[in-house]
């Protein structure tokens, strides 16, 4: 198993792991007391191979840190939660949900750098984007939506939707194709007709609406001729919890609905990045911005090295599972082939942990309930990925990561059990948003061909200030009933 130390707060040059914040840093017992710097011992390491966008050490990909240059900031809204770890027990206990789109019309078919903020909806963290085009060249629409790496196809609130949790009067601020310069009709090779609704089941919720044509703009990217649903009816408690104008959805062409070009593969075609990547840094302070950046990163929002790991199922941003373990004793081992995980997929549209219904008992019950006090001597979990060049890494998560606070004060782990539709698919654990408030989250297509998509971890620095020019007090109205966004955390996860 490849050793490198994880983090610049101190450790082992030899150390296999990469560590949550809750596992303190120490020297190994038959090594040196002496801790270096991490980028220090990377310059000490043997000589390394660096190609465009990545630097190879010792049989493992390093992100070579290239950094955004462009930055677009967006409005906020504070997010509804008085509490970053507080979660409710009962949406918990009660969703239980699968991955897979069910997506279905009446046919039954199927070079820039920026950082856009992003907001903790409680459940949800969102951004805006704009959709269409005024007479003056601007956004005909701006949408507050979610940047979802587990779905691909687009969704923007329009004034089709009249139906709670959207309003009439409100409905009349959200996306009008009669009012854009470039909105067109969609039309597509397999017969389903612009004037069809679409439908998208979700774990918790519903969305209809019929496809649309119109420019789609995040920052400075614009991408012209994008097909998008435009909703009409949105159901489900999880889109009444918080402030929802649409999904941005950031996963591979196969998850998209009809064979519809996703935005990111258009944006790659389009050449409108400098490299072809995305990443996430989710604060867990609420009084500071989150961040999506795109085509590169920010070193201040991160701790150590960004470990790049291979795509090896590019329909989800899924991982090789080579085992996991809890306190360093494998889950998997005893479990037949049916029932191990075999990916890691990384959604930052899912909320919380899973784990497939084979694991799923033996992680709740290592893991008791417990008063907060009572949970520092917690083991951590362990993740053992393998990089493009055969070497095992592990990814450990310590309880201050995966564990969280419910209304009565006590602590609980973050866990969903959750099952992969399509065996094809699964089975497969997910890291979700729980985990991205600690990990700095790259997602990366190299050349944008599927074969180079890849996924890196960093340690997040917590309460870090992204360069986004928002703040918190700078607030975008939304047109959703108001009376619908004043829950605290709700729902495990919004989708699929």
């Amino acid at each position: 198993m490849n050793r490198v130390l994880p983090s610049s707060r101190g450790g082992v040059i030899n150390s296999d792991i990469v560590r949550s914040r809750a596992v303190r840093y120490s020297c190994g017992e038959n090594q040196s007391r002496v801790c270096l710097n991490l980028r220090t011992v990377l310059l000490l390491l043997l000589p390394s191979v660096q190609a465009t966008s990545f630097v190879v050490r010792n049989g493992l990909e390093y992100h070579a840190e290239h950094a955004v240059i462009h930055t677009t900031a967006l409005q906020h809204r504070l997010r509804a939660s008085k509490n970053a770890r507080k979660h409710d027990t009962k949406q918990m206990q009660r969703h239980r949900m699968s991955v897979e789109v069910d997506a279905r019309g009446s046919g039954g078919s199927r070079g820039y750098q920026l950082t856009t903020p992003l907001e903790d909806m409680s459940s949800e963290y969102t951004g805006l984007i704009g959709v269409g085009t005024n007479l003056d060249g601007s956004a005909q629409f701006e949408a507050r939506v979610v940047f979802d790496t587990g779905s691909t196809n687009l969704w923007v609130a329009s004034v089709l939707c009249n139906l709670p949790p959207c309003d009439h009067a409100g409905a009349q601020q959200f996306y009008d194709p009669a009012k854009s310069t470039t909105s067109e009709a969609y039309f597509s090779s397999t017969g389903l007709k612009s004037d069809t609704d679409i439908d998208i089941i979700f774990g918790t919720g519903e969305l209809k609406g019929p496809l649309h044509v119109d420019t789609y703009r995040v920052g400075p990217m614009a991408v012209e001729k994008q097909p998008f649903a435009m909703i009409r009816e949105m159901t489900g408690e999880v889109f009444s919890s918080f402030v929802f104008e649409g999904i941005l959805g950031l996963a591979f062409p196969s998850l998209s609905f009809g064979g519809i070009d996703p935005f990111f593969e258009r944006v790659i075609k389009a050449k409108l990045l400098k490299n072809n990547e995305f990443s996430f840094y989710l604060n867990t302070d609420t009084k500071r911005p989150s961040a999506l950046l795109w085509g590169g990163v920010d070193k201040d929002l991160f701790e150590g090295p960004i470990v790049m790991f291979p795509v090896v199922q590019p329909h989800y941003w899924a991982l090789e599972l080579v085992d996991f373990k809890i306190g360093g004793k494998s889950v998997v081992d005893k479990l037949p082939d049916t029932g191990k995980a075999r990916y890691l997929i990384v959604d930052s549209g899912t909320t919380y942990f899973t784990a497939p219904t084979s694991m799923s008992s033996h992680i709740m019950d290592s893991f008791p309930v417990a008063p907060c006090s009572q949970v520092n001597s917690y083991p951590p979990l362990e993740y053992v990925l393998r990089s493009i060049y055969n070497q095992t890494f592990t990814l450990e998560v310590g309880q201050e990561t995966y564990m969280v606070t419910d209304p009565e004060d006590n602590c609980r782990p973050a866990f969903m059990q959750l099952d992969i539709k399509k065996k094809a698919y699964g089975p497969a654990m997910i890291l979700g948003e729980v985990f991205m408030r600690h990990f700095f989250t790259v997602f990366s297509r190299g050349d944008g061909s599927l074969e180079q998509a890849k996924v890196g971890f960093a340690h997040a620095k917590l309460g870090a200030e992204p360069k986004t020019g928002a703040t918190t007090a700078s607030v975008k109205s939304s047109y959703l009933q108001s009376a619908q966004t004043a829950s605290i955390i709700r729902s495990a996860k919004k989708k699929l």
